[in-house]
């Protein structure tokens, strides 16, 4: 079931470092910058090609270094045990993956083989970022659990994008929109069918998400307080009023999207509105309040994602520098849920004494990382 073993070369400033890893938690302590969460961001780059600090891939090579190589071991209860690796190079854009030794081409690949969840000090600005973070965030989930998401999702910002292009076009032709002849509305309108269908699909798939986490998010909110449980709700906003049918808001709003030369309703502008008392949690609630919310929400996904029928044996959770952003009371019972998860866990901290607990638990153990 775990990563049992992880080969780190010329990542930052771990020249070579090698780990053999354990089932359960694995805590990584140390002062900064000696490189805790490089470990974390070799799995990442490891699992999703990137790292989590920057999309700027070439600062994560050693600067002395012209490219990085991670290597893994899974082992697997029913004995498919396979080996991973990846090497990024400052001199060539695309990376190289080997899966067993044979080179594979697609991330998605490896999404089948690993569910991989991250929380790190960014995680909180989830709730006070724009709703496009928030969507992300849901397009995870979902990825995970329809298959063809991602299909639907490209065609759909590609018939977004043509509809765009005909609506400013002709809105640039004719500044009076009045004087925008039939066959012009006809040329935007034929996209109309395709655009609706899309949306709708994508609509239900983030609505299901939504609905199938809500449960799990309450159960975890209420261990960590009362008043968050009985006051806080998730809410879907579909990206268009309740009031009408896709189809017949686009026919509505044809000439206000036309002034405005883009598409400005559908489920590309769907929010996860995240409510206390009715009011957006993030006008509301304290600092200490919203990253519990936050935490809440990350490991419901995360759970769902687990528990699902689909899910991949090997499960991986990793969390940078967590306890500094809860205090201790809170702490606990954030590792008192982890222990219940079901999966890997990757811990950093500069404070060992604070997860000396979990890490004397069943497959458990600490890692001193120093320069």
């Amino acid at each position: 079931m775990p990563l049992e073993q992880l080969r780190i070369y010329n990542a930052r400033n771990l020249q070579e470092y090698n780990l053999q890893l354990y089932p359960s938690f694995n805590i990584f302590f140390g002062s900064n910058g000696v490189g805790k969460t490089t470990i974390l961001e070799s799995i990442y780059l490891l699992l999703r090609s990137r790292t989590f600090r920057s999309s700027r891939y070439k600062t994560f090579i050693n600067e002395n270094s012209s490219d990085c190589t991670v290597f893994s071991k899974f082992t697997a209860l029913n004995g498919n045990d396979f080996t991973l690796a990846i090497s990024r190079s400052k001199d060539f854009a695309q990376p190289i993956l080997k899966l067993n030794s044979t080179k594979i081409y697609s991330i998605s690949t490896i999404s089948q083989l690993v569910l991989l969840g991250l929380i790190t000090p960014e995680s909180f600005n989830l709730l006070d970022s724009g709703p496009s973070i928030r969507r992300k965030f849901i397009d995870w989930g979902v990825f995970h659990v329809e298959p063809d998401f991602i299909n639907y999702w490209r065609d759909y910002k590609k018939v977004i994008s043509n509809r765009n292009n005909l609506l400013r076009q002709i809105a640039l032709k004719h500044p009076n929109t009045g004087t925008v002849s039939d066959n012009e509305k006809n040329t935007i309108n034929c996209w109309d069918p395709q655009l609706v269908k899309l949306n709708n699909i994508l609509n239900q798939y983030r609505k299901n998400q939504i609905r199938n986490v809500e449960p799990i998010f309450s159960n975890i909110i209420s261990r960590f307080s009362d008043d968050l449980s009985n006051n806080i709700s998730l809410e879907f906003y579909r990206g268009w009023t309740k009031d009408f049918d896709y189809s017949d808001y686009l026919v509505r709003k044809f000439e206000e999207d036309l002034k405005a030369h883009n598409t400005r309703f559908g489920t590309h502008r769907s929010e996860l509105k995240i409510l206390y008392r009715k009011q957006l949690a993030r006008d509301v609630l304290s600092r200490g309040q919203k990253k519990i919310v936050i935490l809440s929400l990350i490991l419901s996904q995360f759970i769902y994602l687990s528990n699902i029928e689909e899910a991949p044996e090997h499960k991986i959770l990793l969390l940078d520098d967590i306890d500094s952003e809860l205090d201790e009371t809170n702490l606990k019972i954030f590792t008192d849920i982890l222990t219940d998860i079901n999966c890997q866990k990757m811990i950093t901290t500069t404070n060992e004494n604070k997860f000396k607990a979990v890490s004397e638990l069943e497959n458990s153990g600490m890692f001193h990382v120093k320069q």
